[in-house]
């Protein structure tokens, strides 16, 4: 069975569904979303050391560059390279490993 009609089979059975069982339903699938979400969040972190040196871009699209001072459980802690006192925290997704010279 293709995936599109797997999909079309679960949304003819939701119908059948009373409030309480889509409720504990809702919850099973927002929990594996979380656990899939956190796995790739891990993923991403492992790539990422204590030193490395990093860029990213701000929401402006100003790019940074600054050192890694801290792997958290959901960002990484960066140091701008330009000014020591400003510390980042950043989702590891949107950091670029630089080569160090």
């Amino acid at each position: 069975m293709s995936q599109i009609k797997s999909i079309q089979q679960i949304e003819k059975n939701l119908d059948k569904l009373t409030k309480k069982e889509l409720i504990t339903l809702n919850r099973a699938i927002v929990k594996r979303i979380r656990m899939i979400d956190d796995a790739q969040r891990l993923m991403a972190n492992a790539a990422f050391d204590r030193g490395d040196k990093v860029s990213w871009k701000d929401m402006e699209g100003n790019e940074h560059k600054g050192y890694v001072i801290r792997v958290n459980k959901k960002t990484i802690s960066v140091q701008e390279a330009d000014d020591p006192e400003l510390v980042w925290r950043i989702p590891a997704v949107l950091l670029r490993k630089l080569p160090e010279y």
